[in-house]
């Protein structure tokens, strides 16, 4: 039983990094991108549910599974940095002409602060592999800047005028999540050091001053946790998402240019947490 298990677990996986490679996943269709991310987030998010259901006090009459490990369950705060990269922004419905169409390139976004919160499992029968919920929120300035234009203008200008804005990112995401053990002893037979790495998807809505602009993303992680005491773990993350073909639609650019702009929205953060690993949700 363990063996078709663990080869379901190695196909999401490699499933889940073949959507997340940018090139590839930028020629599917939305409505594909859609049906592919619904099954995968309600198949992660079932399962927490059921593990939670398991080992609620109702089911724990019945018996307990006595080969649960430390660190079963997490529940963790972190906060870090968010670093977006440049962006090019095509101005689409609602600007008039010669502006509509084109596109302005390498708009510059500032690194933003960002704080988060998540809660996991690892399963028994597979105690590498796991699955967690997170939401975050972090908020990136844009100032006032000139950017390259894809084509002139008429008055022959190859630049746009970029007012000072911002947009602030809420994420809910769901992660499948592989770790390795090392330095294991008694009390931690898993190992303290634990290197791990993450492939999921997220629902982000990007707030601006004027309006928001809701979307999906394909998300990754790789991390470094430490578990320095006991039941408690400190970590180091790296995640990245990307947003395809996001789309505000009152974005201002001067008094008389205000429209929609479409751009992909990559996005890093990295962050440090605590996390308090606990074996039974619903206490001893």
């Amino acid at each position: 039983m363990a063996r078709p298990r663990r080869t379901l677990v190695i196909l999401l996986l490699l499933a889940l990094l073949f959507l997340a490679m940018p090139s590839r996943a930028a020629a599917i269709s939305q409505r594909a991108f859609a049906m592919t991310i619904f099954p995968i987030g309600t198949v992660g998010f079932s399962s927490l549910m059921y593990y939670l259901y398991k080992n609620s006090p109702s089911q724990r009459v019945r018996g307990y599974p006595e080969n649960l490990s430390q660190g079963e369950y997490y529940l963790a705060l972190y906060g870090g940095a968010s670093l977006m990269p440049e962006q090019d922004w095509t101005f689409g419905q609602g600007f008039r002409p010669p502006l509509r169409g084109l596109t302005a390139q390498g708009v510059i976004l500032q690194p933003g602060a960002l704080g988060g919160i998540k809660f996991g499992h690892f399963f028994n029968a597979l105690p590498w592999f796991g699955v967690e919920m997170e939401t975050n929120f972090g908020r990136n300035l844009i100032r006032s800047q000139r950017v390259p234009l894809s084509s002139p203008l008429p008055d022959g200008s190859r630049s746009v005028f970029i007012p000072h804005d911002s947009f602030s990112v809420w994420c809910l995401q769901s992660n499948l999540v592989a770790r390795a053990g090392f330095r294991p002893d008694k009390e931690y037979p898993f190992g303290r050091v634990q290197p791990y790495i993450g492939l999921g998807t997220a629902f982000e809505i990007m707030y601006g001053p004027s309006d928001s602009a809701k979307n999906f993303a394909i998300a990754t992680q790789v991390g470094l946790r430490y578990m320095a005491a006991a039941n408690v773990a400190v970590f180091l993350e790296y995640k990245f998402s990307y947003q395809f073909a996001v789309e505000y639609e009152a974005k201002r650019i001067s008094p008389t240019q205000v429209g929609m702009v479409t751009f992909d929205v990559p996005t890093n953060r990295i962050v440090f947490g605590v996390a308090w690993h606990f074996k039974n949700l619903f206490g001893n």
